[in-house]
């Protein structure tokens, strides 16, 4: 009999959140895991924009040593654009064929067919 594992792995873990009897069942998890992820993803990039902020206002390191012209420049394009990680961690996740999905070594959702005896 074939089950579907669905699930998402990532460098550190290799989670299986269910066991389905048919790829019908298991596609409508995946999906909701990929889209998970990518809602974190998103949020995260935000994030990433509001910290750079932040650390604009700021101007300092946190031993109080100020920004010299490179920080300043990164911080800002930093603010502007958001991180250069979350752009392409939201570009792999917006691919929505659990055959074709990478986004290693951040979490990736899978879907894998085993043998179940």
């Amino acid at each position: 009999m074939k089950v579907f594992l669905v699930g998402h792995s990532g460098p550190e873990h290799q989670w299986v959140e269910g066991v389905y009897k048919n790829k019908e069942d298991a596609l409508k998890v995946f999906e909701k895991i990929r889209l998970d992820l990518l809602a974190n993803a998103k949020h995260m990039m935000e994030w990433s924009k509001e910290d750079a902020q932040e650390h604009l206002k700021k101007g300092t390191w946190f031993d109080g040593k100020p920004f010299d012209d490179g920080n300043i420049s990164y911080f800002k394009e930093l603010a502007n654009h958001g991180s250069e990680m979350y752009k392409e961690i939201i570009e792999r996740l917006s691919e929505p064929d659990p055959d074709k999905i990478d986004n290693y070594p951040q979490e990736t959702p899978f879907i894998k067919e085993e043998e179940l005896k």
